[in-house]
């Protein structure tokens, strides 16, 4: 008999309102989001330190990976910081 897995869940900090998300199903695949001025490939990887978040930039050829403390961190971030990345422009 197949039982329901729950959804993890979490509060959120600013409202209270409960957040779902869903579990991995193992959709390793990469997913493109993209806009009229960019696009990225974003997907999950597996390194020897452990899971990773790769975003790459076939428009600048560039690559970052983050691990899940990086990614935290960016979820905490005002949005006046998020701006100010904007304004860099990536090396020639």
């Amino acid at each position: 008999m197949n039982e329901a897995v729950p959804t993890p869940e979490a509060e959120n900090p600013d409202d209270g309102e409960v957040l779902h998300y869903p579990r991995d199903r193992g959709g390793d695949g990469p997913i493109v989001v993209a806009n009229e001025f960019v696009d990225v490939v974003v997907r999950k990887v597996h390194t020897r330190n452990g899971m990773r978040l790769e975003i790459f930039s076939p428009k600048h050829n560039t690559c970052v990976r983050f691990d899940a403390v990086a990614l935290d961190c960016l979820s905490y971030q005002e949005p006046e910081f998020i701006t100010s990345l904007l304004a860099r422009s990536p090396a020639p």
